[in-house]
């Protein structure tokens, strides 16, 4: 039995009565005081307290749910009420939540809020917020008129909570996790980096794609900032990081650090102090100086993605070929050996090839052996059960005990992949909630599970594939022909051997190899069954063209949408044609604004017009390098109209930008 488990089992082993507990004075105006008058009819009020959190006045209570919410919304902890009394709620309102949750993280349930507003939009504000943001908590919004004239019931209640609860797929997570809500089987991991940090230590974090990482760094950076310590993420695969020079990336890192905490006395100055020949001696000098406005305290940088600025990895061929890597490196070695206690620093990314070769370019490696490794390791059957059961409950879904032994088994413990699979399930559940998911109704449909899930596999083993086929073809191997044969082909492999076991894809178990992720090897027999009748050229065509109208499509009426919406449909043309060259712009002032949006504006127009409107888009697309890069992807991949054909590789990423667009507008009514 886990932790969370122990928790409920003593939680649900008493009766929660109702009322304000004795002895406790609420805080807040009278509306505030009425409301929560009258919401202690049905819960127990068991704390109030009102506080100040930059610059803004809150009120909030701690509620305690009765027996029946507790088994029907997996509410087993004391539920935040936070009280909203301004006439327009603002998103920053959910800052003060984290820092709530995070401070009273040993009383407080981590998923849900109940948020009383003056907004009379309230709802429709965090509906958004929840189809923007997938990690988002369930916030139960209620407006003070909603409460205080209509007056509550147990009924109403029940179906408001059914409402945000029931019909949110909290499984159907995209992006890295950046909070506590849905974090689950990394807590030790995230102390023992935490651990590393204050040593002054490097740390190594690798492992399969989408297995988490990029989450743990978000995690450690909260503890990192609940301690008062500093730190920096750095994300390598975006380009305005892999673009840079050695020195222009040591030059970024300085003036990130001095903008995150304010520190206005570090002048960066590129054309000078950062030039190639100045550009180590000048990190040395503003990482001393931040480190004393900074209180003496070690700032941990940290590198996610790690690939994208590495030697024989890298898109960019000054640091896949050229001496950016080693001259930045060695810049970082040094600085570091002068003045351990200023910084430290964590690499994370698929494979550790960056401090495992002792040389690169025949010079030596600068951060060879200088950082311990550590591999991200596939959920046990613990860690699936306690995050599938967890979240299950909160969505009204309870699963069959051998469901999660059999999710272990057939996805190998990926999260990712795993949360897929319920993201399915959960779809074809019944809408009478609580309902039971058993084993016989997963037997059913897991060859269906398995076909809806395969770009989500190939997005895991696409790294492999690409960066290190070395790798990929002995996965290969194991799964089309077996233990006997790919133990012939092993020898002088070692280092691709620990790796593959090192991200927990494949086990040895008495000399003997295994695949660990049954999905992955379905998916490797299936592929290397059809290598040998390829597709043809027409039918890519035709598959390729289907999925780039379709999102043309959708791109440009989000594009009209946004635009209108925000400077009014009569500015939209003029904003539009803002993109369009001075000498084409004047043929195109007269004409339609559906006519020019259909007939004249090319995929990449649309693209500029998005990101010089970006803070229209963001909450859609989150990920601004993600969206360029992707739609380049796109744009570039044109084989019908060049009649051409297609790499499997790049039809893979092709793959794999189409659905990244998928699911960001699969929300959207387009």
């Amino acid at each position: 039995m886990n932790i969370r488990e122990k928790n409920y089992s003593k939680e649900a082993s008493y009766c929660v009565r109702v009322g304000i507990k004795k002895g406790l004075k609420i805080c807040g105006a009278e509306q505030e005081i009425r409301v929560v008058n009258e919401l202690s009819k049905y819960f127990a009020i068991t704390f109030s307290k009102a506080g100040v959190f930059k610059t803004t006045n809150y009120v909030f209570d701690f509620l305690q749910p009765g027996q029946e919410l507790r088994e029907f919304y997996n509410l087993y902890n004391e539920v935040l009420l936070l009280f909203s009394p301004y006439k327009e709620f603002e998103a920053r309102t959910l800052d003060f939540v984290d820092k709530t949750l995070e401070e009273y993280d040993n009383r407080l349930d981590k998923v849900c809020v109940f948020l009383v507003s003056n907004d009379i939009n309230i709802e429709t504000k965090i509906r958004g917020i929840n189809s923007i943001n997938k990690d988002a908590r369930i916030i139960v919004p209620f407006t003070y008129n909603e409460i205080l004239k209509k007056g509550l019931t147990k009924n109403y209640i029940s179906d408001k909570l059914r409402n945000y609860f029931y019909n949110r797929d909290l499984f159907a997570l995209e992006s890295p996790l950046k909070t506590e809500a849905y974090f689950y089987g990394r807590t030790k991991l995230v102390q023992e980096l935490f651990d590393k940090y204050l040593l002054g230590e490097q740390s190594g974090l690798f492992g399969l794609r989408k297995t988490g990482k990029t989450s743990v760094l978000y995690s450690l950076e909260r503890q990192i900032i609940s301690r008062k310590g500093f730190s920096l993420y750095i994300d390598c695969q975006n380009p305005g990081v892999y673009l840079c020079r050695w020195n222009e990336l040591l030059a970024k890192i300085i003036k990130d650090i001095a903008k995150k905490y304010e520190i206005e006395t570090v002048v960066v100055n590129e054309s000078e102090r950062y030039i190639d020949r100045n550009a180590a001696i000048s990190f040395e000098e503003d990482i001393f100086q931040i480190h004393k406005l900074l209180r003496n305290t070690r700032i941990l940088l940290m590198f996610d993605e790690i690939e994208h600025i590495c030697f024989t990895t890298a898109e960019d061929m000054n640091w896949k070929t050229g001496r950016d890597f080693y001259m930045f490196w060695q810049t970082i070695r040094s600085v570091f050996q002068k003045a351990p206690e200023c910084f430290t620093f964590v690499l994370a990314g698929v494979n550790p090839l960056c401090i495992e070769s002792s040389y690169i370019l025949d010079v030596e490696n600068p951060i060879f052996d200088m950082v311990s490794i550590k591999y991200l390791e596939l959920f046990n059957l613990d860690n699936v059960k306690d995050m599938i059961e967890h979240i299950g409950k909160y969505m009204g879904l309870r699963f069959d005990e051998e469901i999660y032994t059999k999710l272990t088994e057939d996805y190998g413990g990926h999260p990712f992949l795993i949360r897929h699979i319920c993201s399915l399930i959960n779809k074809e559940a019944s809408a009478m909630r609580p309902c039971i998911i058993s084993k016989y109704e997963y037997d059913a449909k897991k060859e269906e599970y398995d076909s809806k899930i395969v770009h989500y596999v190939e997005m895991v083993l696409s790294v492999l594939k690409n960066w290190y086929p070395k790798e990929y073809e002995l996965l290969e191997i194991l799964a089309v022909d077996g233990n006997e044969i790919f133990k012939k082909n092993i020898d002088y492999r070692e280092k691709e051997i620990n790796h593959l076991i090192g991200y927990g894809i494949i086990k040895e178990i008495n000399k003997n190899y295994y695949i660990t992720i049954n999905a992955v090897s379905l998916y490797i027999d299936k592929m290397h069954k059809i290598k040998g009748k390829p597709t043809s050229k027409e039918e890519t065509w035709t598959k390729i063209s289907l999925r780039r109208n379709k999102l043309e499509e959708s791109l440009r009426k989000l594009m009209q949408l946004q635009i209108a919406a925000q400077y009014g449909s009569k500015k939209t043309k003029s904003k539009l044609l803002e993109v369009i060259e001075s000498s084409k712009r004047s043929l195109l002032e007269d004409k339609e604004i559906n006519d020019i949006i259909t007939n004249h504006f090319f995929l990449l127009d649309v693209k500029k017009v998005i990101l010089k409107n970006w803070s229209l888009f963001e909450k859609i697309f989150i990920d601004k390098s993600k969206f360029d890069s992707f739609l380049d992807i796109v744009n570039k991949h044109r084989v019908d109209a060049h009649a051409k054909t297609i790499e499997e590789s790049d039809m893979l990423m092709l793959t794999y930008a189409f659905n990244w667009f998928d699911e960001c507008l699969k929300e959207l009514p387009l």
